[in-house]
């Protein structure tokens, strides 16, 4: 039994750029470069929303003691 590859999603997008340097078809390699921007596009979206729920978090642990 094979198991199917896992991929990260943090590491899809340097993937796919390195791959779409290397590639020789070039509709490939604009495909290839929009999986690379989407997928960082989508991680630098889940950190803004990860950093604003640590901070409203905290703001109302602060409310809370006062």
């Amino acid at each position: 039994m094979t198991v199917p590859p896992i991929y990260n999603l943090r590491d899809l997008g340097p993937q796919a750029q390195q791959m779409a340097n290397n590639c020789k078809n070039e509709r490939l390699g604009m495909t290839l470069q929009c999986v690379a921007i989407g997928s960082m596009i989508i991680m630098a979206a889940a950190t803004t929303a990860h950093v604003i729920k640590d901070l409203l978090r905290d703001t109302q642990r602060h409310d809370r003691s006062k």
